[in-house]
């Protein structure tokens, strides 16, 4: 494909929510968004950040590992793992417009995609397609779309052996200080970036989502990051309590995490 080719591909799959570079110069913000008429969607540089967090877990990259990108939206982490050294990844979403995506980048994106798969499946459907256990698992931006996240978070859990990364909306609430519960809500399902089900539920906080990683065998974990949404976020506008995102890295063995410092709550 020409440049020319390329940015037209790029803009017919429009909206695209993850930075990604392709080649020639090429990446994918010049299709963030769709149109006046199109749908729009948040656009995010999240390279930089992976790559940080994945370093601070795996000093010496990824080397030799497996990956699987639960959500995989247009692939982005997917292709960065692949870029740290892994051998073996797996990237699914539920939604044919990131999968579309995911698929044109491997094809086009100038970087080596030996190695990466894409499909589109329900993470509710895993189980039936026999995978190996993967080494690092990526769940970020799933669990809080989904009607019955214990038992969504438990079929990643099985298919991890070393670590799982988790990030999720929650809702801080004064009346639940432990932050051990999780919101009931509804959502709609034809957005691209909400999930299928319309049922969802929130996490309180951290808590909630330790509790659950230790019980699925992961002994050690970290809350790496953590932040609050605006008060005028319209998110906060939902639910009673103040919205923000939360990332917990879980391990299978005590002292896989020394290197990674902790974030505390706001």
């Amino acid at each position: 494909m020409t440049p020319d080719d390329i940015a037209d591909e790029v803009r017919r799959l429009a909206p695209w929510h993850l930075k990604v570079e392709i080649r020639d110069g090429l990446d994918t913000s010049i299709g963030a968004s769709a149109g006046a008429d199109g749908p729009r969607v948040s656009f995010v540089d999240g390279k930089a950040a992976f790559v940080t967090k994945m370093k601070r877990i795996y000093p010496d990259g990824l080397a030799g590992k497996s990956f699987i990108d639960h959500a995989c939206n247009c692939g982005g982490y997917s292709f960065w793992a692949k870029e740290l050294g892994a051998e073996r990844v797996f990237g699914y979403d539920v939604r044919d417009h990131w999968v579309e995506q995911a698929e044109f980048l491997r094809r086009t994106r100038s970087a080596d995609a030996s190695g990466i798969v894409f499909g589109r499946h329900d993470l509710y459907d895993l189980p039936k397609l026999g995978l190996e256990p993967f080494d690092v698992t990526y769940f970020k931006g799933i669990f809080y779309h989904l009607p019955d996240p214990v038992a969504g978070l438990k079929i990643a859990a099985d298919l991890t052996r070393e670590v799982l990364y988790l990030s999720t909306d929650f809702i801080l609430r004064v009346t639940d200080p432990g932050n051990g519960g999780l919101i009931l809500a509804k959502e709609a399902t034809t957005p691209l970036m909400s999930g299928v089900y319309g049922l969802n539920w929130y996490p309180t906080g951290p808590r909630v989502l330790e509790t659950m990683l230790n019980w699925m065998g992961f002994p050690e974990t970290r809350v790496t990051d953590v932040r609050l949404y605006p008060e005028t976020d319209a998110r906060n506008t939902k639910l009673e309590g103040r919205a923000g995102r939360i990332g917990i890295v879980a391990a299978r063995r005590k002292g896989t995490l020394e290197q990674v410092k902790a974030t505390q709550m706001p």
